[in-house]
Formats: C-alpha cells, structure tokens, sequence
C-alpha cells in the first residue's frame, strides 16, 4: 500500500503521473468510431452553399461572435498563464523531498501529453477528437466563405491558421495548468509528517488547505476550458437563420460538444486530485488509529481533514455541475419530444 512517508520511488512517481492523462486517452479512444470515414474530411457534413445567409449579414454576425470568442479565450489564456505561475511559485517552495516528487511526477505527465498532442497533431485528418472538437466547426466556417482572413486554410492538412491558433492555444494552456496543478499537490502530499514529529497538525492542515486552493483554482481553469470550448463551438450557428434548422441542429451538435468537455474535464479533475487525496486521508487515519482514546486528536481530524476535503469536492463539483445541467436538459427535451 502506498504511504505518504514511503521511501522515495521514481517509478511510482510517474505512475502517478497517469491519472491526470488519463480521461483524455479514454476519450480519444471512446469517440473514435463516431467519424464513420477519416478519409472523408467530414464529407458527411458538408452544407450546401445556398444554405447560409448572405452578405453582409454574415460576415457581421461572424465578426461580433469572433470578437466575443477573441475576447473571453484571452481571459481564458490569462487566467491560465496565472494558475501556472502560481503552481510553479508553489512547487519551488516546496521542501527539497516533496519538491522531487513533485518534479518526477511533472515529468512523466508532461512527457504524456506532450506524446498525445504530437499524436493530435499528425492525426488531425484521422483522429476523430480532433474532427469532431474542432475541424466540424472549421468546415462550417470555411464553406461559409467569410470575408474575415481567420478561417482562411483552417481545413487545409498542415495549415497553420488564425483561427486554428485561437482554438489550440487555449485548450494547450488549460491542459499544461492541469499538469503543473498534478505535480504541485502530488509533491504536497508526499513525505508527510509522523504522529511523533514535532507541529504535525500545523504541517497536515497546511497541507489540507494548499490542497483545497488547488481544487478551486484548478476548478476555475477547467470551468473556463469548458465555456471556451463552447463559444467556439457555437460559432457557425449565427451563419444560418434564426431557428432554421440549420441553426438548430449546429446548436445541438455544439451543446453536445459542450457536455463531452465539462463531463471530460469533471473526470480530469476528479483524477489529478484522487491520489494526493488518498495520500492526506491515509495518514490522517492512521494517526487517527495511533490517537487511541485521545477524542480532541480525533475530532480534529475530522474537523480539519476529513470535513475539509470533503467540502472541497463538492464545492469543485457545484463549480462544474451548471456547465452539464443546461445541455444535458436540452437532450432530454429533445428525447422527449421525439417521444
């Protein structure tokens, strides 16, 4: 069984390093029989031409939508480039020990998804994550033929757009945060404190607490991912008539897209902070075990440990639940109307 102040172990430092990766290889594999040809270029999906409004009332409503995508995927961009400073400050003061852990475990995550967007990126015409995620949007927006140079070669195999650059840094710098905030609480939870060490309670609620302040700020990330995601999403359905059905069926497939994200990254979360969890709660039941008839050792456990990290979770799911709830209602309406 693995324990918080087990001798150091590079190899189970990076099989710890898997979780956090995890739910994104699941899903890649999960959704690879939903593009039924690759070959194709979504085929499937193409619209006709006569389909779209006409100008100038599309191109004025792509800009404004671009102008709110622009806008938020940079406080997007914003709030992640501060989470990862705060991770890598928080890391850096991290005792020698924990520090190692935490820069094994950053290296074997890193090393993963470096290896998954290396493989997004050769298999952008193939993989179907990536078609669905981001290139079924990019052909609608290029058959619209825009007058706007974003969506210009957005399609195209090895093409670097404008408008490939503002979906793909943004989701990079969401996914680099969760590898920065795996290896900061992970290092938090190693070598912690014996019952017998000298100011244990001070070192087990401190670390309680770093852990809580990562679930939000991880949480605010993964929230901000979310909503991005479903902006850019969103973006063709302003090219076609109000409830045409056009618009319609584009505003499913992204609510849709939506609810794939916010559940993905509900899982992302629960997996970063599962073993650094565990770490804390194994040694707060042992010391609770040590404290024999000792009822103040054991209420304060309970009052700072185990309440507190109950409490987190559920704080962090009630930050994700309302990214689920609304596309989630507009399935079952559907499903009941086709009833």
């Amino acid at each position: 069984m693995l324990k918080a102040g087990s001798p150091p172990s590079p190899t189970r430092d990076l099989l710890f390093a898997v979780p956090p990766v995890l739910p994104l290889i699941l899903a890649t594999a999960l959704v690879s029989t939903l593009v039924p040809e690759p070959a194709a270029e979504l085929s499937f999906l193409k619209i006709a031409p006569d389909q779209y409004l006409a100008k100038p009332l599309i191109d004025y409503r792509h800009l404004g939508d671009m102008l709110t995508y622009i806008a938020l995927a940079s406080v997007h961009c914003v709030l992640c480039i501060g989470v990862v400073v705060y991770f890598v400050q928080r890391i850096g003061n991290l005792p020698a020990e924990q520090r190692r852990h935490a820069t094994i475990f950053f290296c074997g995550a890193a090393v993963l998804t470096v290896g998954l967007i290396v493989y997004f990126a050769l298999n952008s015409n193939s993989d179907a994550l990536v078609q669905l995620g981001y290139k079924a949007t990019c052909l609608a927006l290029e058959q619209a033929r825009l007058s706007t140079a974003l969506v210009e070669d957005c399609f195209e195999p090895g093409e670097t757009s404008a408008l490939k650059l503002s979906a793909s840094i943004p989701t990079l710098l969401g996914i680099a945060t969760i590898v920065f905030a795996g290896a900061f609480t992970y290092g938090n939870a190693r070598a912690l404190p014996a019952i017998d060490e000298p100011n244990w309670r001070e070192a087990i609620e401190r670390r309680t607490k770093a852990l809580q302040s990562s679930v939000y700020a991880l949480s605010a990330v993964l929230v901000s991912s979310t909503v991005t995601i479903t902006l850019f999403a969103h973006l063709p359905v302003a090219l076609f008539a109000d409830k045409s059905d056009l618009a319609k069926a584009l505003s499913h497939y992204a609510n849709g897209l939506s609810t794939f994200w916010g559940a993905l990254f509900s899982l992302t979360l629960i997996a970063t902070f599962a073993a650094p969890t565990y770490l804390l709660l194994q040694r707060a039941y042992s010391h609770e075990a040590a404290a024999g008839p000792i009822e103040d050792l054991r209420a304060w456990l309970h009052e700072h440990v185990f309440v507190s990290l109950r409490k987190q979770f559920v704080n962090a799911a009630s930050l994700l639940a309302p990214l689920l709830v609304g596309p989630l209602s507009s399935l079952f309406s559907s499903l009941a109307g086709a009833g």
